[in-house]
């Protein structure tokens, strides 16, 4: 096999399959016909000067990794440094294979020969074969754990151990001894590997603390709901106690005729009955406590709460996880509802929804929002609006998003002048 016929096949599999990366990894900023369109349309065009022109292996020896830069960054919606980190996976992973195959070729081969050329090509195919089905299975699970959480300086950091990794596979790939390059390609590949998985592992601690704290603050909030639950249960064990004092007075106050008092007396036995009310919103005492407790922070700001739930009788979803979602969707509600200076509302419909439970949280707000877009609220009857004002999401959002992720669910955001609506759905 020629070299410039090697090369054209290969760097258009690897062209396609890290284009495809990527935008695995990271949202697309345009549709996915223009996403797909454009880096084909570019990509042969590059190629089609670079075989003319001849210089085809070399651009790609020194160059062609960095061809995926400016589009990528044109078409891909994220902040720079994770762009960056992406652009250097996807680099690090199909250069490090391309070279694995070409210095085991060279071990065999007299590098430059058609024997080699065909034993690289061979080699490539298989290697990149595994690559995607690898991708085809694990990519958008690895993805939603790297890109969890991460401040800018902290992807900043990120993009610099990767760019590290690719250095170190660049001058590996310049060692003449065949076994000495495929261990340091091997020791590049794994210590970007390592990075990877410290990054993940980093932000899954992260998640748990936020995850705990957020527990805790369920806790405490179901807690002041448990306490007035049993206040009321123990006022309404004296009033059983005392009932039939009650109805004795009645009798006397029947037998004396005197029907003003009968009703004065009435009206404030039935006062004393409605001051010990409890509203149940649902039957699971845990999520009704979680309802319970943001009611009453509505209520002490001047808010209208409307909540309309239906549970099944059994969730796939464990109350813990549904507490995570629902509250931090509430709590997100609660602070918005701060910044709006009237006409303040909540309202939360949760129901099941085919084979779904759905779940969603409308509220007023200021108007101050990122936009990321959403359709989930016209399914249960809202206006199509949501948004948050939280950069990038907001992590409460995020710790939502990753918790209904793990019950095949979305959360699905949606954003108008003055109303924010965040929809989400777990599998029953």
């Amino acid at each position: 096999m020629k070299e410039d016929t090697a090369f054209l096949i290969l760097t258009l599999i690897t062209l396609i399959i890290n284009y495809s990366t990527m935008f695995l990894a990271l949202e697309r900023r345009y549709s996915k016909t223009i996403s797909i369109i454009i880096p084909i349309i570019f990509s042969v065009a590059v190629h089609i000067v670079l075989y003319l022109t001849g210089t085809q292996a070399s651009f790609y020896r020194f160059w062609g990794g960095f061809i995926h830069f400016p589009l990528y960054f044109l078409l891909s919606k994220a902040e720079s440094f994770k762009k960056v980190f992406v652009v250097l996976f996807v680099m690090v992973c199909t250069g490090f294979q391309l070279a694995l195959a070409s210095a085991i070729a060279g071990m065999f081969k007299q590098v430059g020969s058609d024997e080699f050329w065909l034993i690289v090509f061979i080699i490539g195919v298989v290697l990149y074969s595994v690559y995607v089905v690898l991708v085809c299975l694990f990519s958008r699970k690895f993805f939603s754990k790297l890109f969890i959480s991460g401040s800018h300086r902290d992807w900043a950091l990120y993009s610099f151990g990767a760019a590290f990794s690719y250095v170190a596979m660049v001058v590996a790939i310049s060692v003449s001894d065949g076994a000495l390059r495929i261990t340091l390609l091997l020791f590049a590949f794994w210590s970007f590997c390592i990075l990877c998985f410290t990054i993940i592992n980093t932000h899954e601690k992260a998640k748990k603390s936020s995850e705990a704290e957020f527990a805790s603050s369920v806790i405490s909030s179901g807690r002041g709901y448990y306490q007035k639950l049993d206040g009321i249960q123990e006022k309404m064990r004296i009033i059983r106690h005392d009932f039939k004092y009650h109805l004795a007075t009645i009798n006397e106050l029947v037998a004396s005729g005197n029907s003003e008092e009968i009703g004065a007396y009435l009206a404030d036995v039935t006062e004393q009955l409605s001051e010990n009310d409890s509203y149940s919103y649902c039957s699971n005492n845990i999520i009704n406590a979680l309802i319970s407790g943001y009611a009453e922070r509505c209520t002490r700001l001047d808010a209208r709460f409307d909540a309309a739930v239906s549970l099944p009788q059994t969730l796939t979803i464990p109350n813990y996880d549904l507490c995570i979602i629902l509250g931090n969707l509430l709590e997100n509600a609660i602070e918005a509802c701060a910044r709006v200076t009237e006409s303040k509302f909540i309202e939360l419909r949760m129901r099941p929804l085919g084979q779904q439970l759905a779940l969603i949280v409308r509220n007023s707000f200021n108007g101050q929002h990122t936009e990321i877009g959403g359709n989930l609220a016209r399914s249960l009857g809202f206006l199509a609006q949501a948004q948050s004002s939280k950069k990038e999401g907001g992590l409460g959002l995020k710790s939502v998003e990753a918790v209904a992720a793990r019950y095949d669910g979305e959360l699905t955001i949606e954003c108008g002048v003055d109303t924010f609506t965040a929809g989400v759905t777990v599998k029953l």
